[in-house]
């Protein structure tokens, strides 16, 4: 959206701008065994139907309150799918303790600090930089 700063849904604002081979998505809740395969399924219908081949997907994760083995195992599961497609899925806005239970469950070599970041903004100009994209705008 021209005038509005942030990140908006393109399905409300379609007169947003996209960023080329980004994906940003959000999920409104806990991950565990019962919606992660539904988190998972979002992220693959969004990289999917992008306009342009995808480089990164960053989740918007401040509203992901919990985390359990199930649904890292689909997280990862995700992840290892991405990958192969050259693909990277990166986190913002993380709770402290949500991060920490990713550690705890052994999964730090997968997701290690470079896959996270404090704000969306921060991940989108990294992105940016990383891709030679930060001259736009």
């Amino acid at each position: 959206m021209g005038d509005v700063p942030g990140y908006h849904d393109l399905g409300r604002h379609p007169d947003g701008h996209r960023i080329p081979g980004l994906v940003i998505a959000r999920f409104d809740a806990p991950l565990f065994f019962a919606n992660g395969a539904v988190f998972t399924e979002h992220i693959r219908t969004l990289v999917d139907n992008a306009p342009a081949p995808v480089r990164w997907v960053i989740v918007a994760s401040e509203a992901i309150t919990g985390l359990d083995t199930t649904a890292l195992d689909d997280l990862v599961a995700l992840d290892d799918e991405l990958a192969k497609r050259g693909i990277s899925l990166v986190f913002a806005e993380m709770k402290g303790p949500v991060k920490d239970r990713l550690i705890r469950f052994g999964v730090s070599s997968r997701f290690g600090p470079d896959h996270f970041f404090p704000t969306v903004t921060n991940a989108v100009r990294s992105y940016k930089r990383i891709f030679g994209l930060d001259q736009q705008d």
